[in-house]
């Protein structure tokens, strides 16, 4: 997703490419209109969700002068470009020859390439959302160190911010991509902190504990955050059914996987006596509970861990439809 998001400014400088060479090659303001018109029709496809579905709903006030702002703004980008240019012609003492058709041609190429590499409907899936994260973080002039945990987290919780904007019941697969994408950004353990924190106090949004609940459970992060017992807080500070069944089901799966990741995972007794307050999710807590069991059984044997992870790794592939492991995927 980073990548794509690269490759997405890439396309967007085109835009700005195309008045800054009509600058360099001398033409004057006659073609700030024919820019301006391209500007605004990068907007009008990669940001669809700021302008009215409806004909009826332009004759509104509020469209029309949010029409009026975007051209000021638009106009004024085109003209600084188009300033830009003459004044590195002007500096350079040299005004190529150029076609006013090439310039045009670039800055228009700028919007089937980004329709391209990004869909502006995905917005509601959060497409926008990790897209004004990274932006904001790349904003940031002293990015946290390594070392520094506190602003690795506070950079977490930024992002952490940002998924609020995603649909409440979003599915485990997008929000796995999106904290993948962040842990980029700052680390496992510092989002493993910015999830917990607003869940403890109470300010967690149904999305924020999915999140929580997927972070938990992906196989990289149990891996990497060894003996936190990560997973057992997150079962621990869960109250609603349905993230309940979706961390017993991708906990299931994470065990049965490898039964010695256990050791961070909730006892089969405690999920017991939780499956039978939680009637919405007792029946993948029960399984978890099973899964729980087995794992402790293998774990109990001498070499029965590494006996069994050859066949728990079929089975898992089959139960992992909410816990893909990133090795796996092409």
């Amino acid at each position: 997703m980073q990548a794509r998001l690269r490759l997405l400014k890439g396309a967007t400088a085109l835009l700005y490419l195309g008045p800054l060479l009509a600058g360099i090659a001398g033409y004057g303001w006659r073609v700030v209109p024919l820019f301006l018109g391209i500007f605004l029709l990068w907007l009008f496809i990669l940001r669809p969700q700021q302008w009215p579905r409806k004909w009826a709903d332009w004759s509104r006030p509020e469209a029309l002068i949010a029409l009026l702002t975007q051209s000021v703004v638009q106009l004024l980008l085109v003209a600084v470009s188009l300033g830009i240019g003459r004044g590195i012609g002007g500096v350079l003492g040299v005004m190529p020859e150029i076609p006013l058709m090439l310039p045009v041609a670039v800055s228009f190429l700028s919007i089937p390439l980004a329709r391209m590499l990004w869909d502006p409907w995905r917005a509601d899936a959060g497409e926008v959302v990790l897209d004004e994260a990274l932006a904001r973080l790349e904003g940031e002039q002293d990015p946290a160190p390594a070392d520094d945990l506190k602003r690795r987290t506070e950079v977490a919780a930024r992002m952490v911010a940002a998924l609020d904007r995603l649909p409440a019941e979003a599915a485990p697969e997008l929000l796995a991509d999106h904290l993948h994408a962040m842990a980029t950004q700052t680390s496992h353990e510092a989002l493993r902190v910015a999830l917990m924190d607003p869940i403890y106090d109470g300010s967690a949004t149904a999305v924020v504990r999915r999140a929580a609940a997927v972070h938990a459970t992906e196989p990289a992060v149990v891996d990497g955050l060894h003996g936190s017992t990560y997973p057992l807080a997150v079962f621990r500070a869960l109250s609603d059914g349905p993230t309940l069944g979706l961390f017993a089901r991708r906990c299931a799966a994470l065990v049965a996987e490898r039964p010695d990741r256990l050791g961070d995972c909730p006892d089969p007794e405690d999920v017991m006596a939780l499956a039978a307050r939680q009637p919405g999710a007792a029946a993948d807590l029960a399984a978890l509970a099973k899964a729980l069991t087995k794992a402790k059984a293998a774990v109990a044997k001498p070499g029965a861990v590494l006996a069994d992870l050859g066949g728990a790794e079929g089975r898992a592939r089959a139960a992992r439809g909410a816990v893909p492991s990133r090795a796996e995927k092409p």
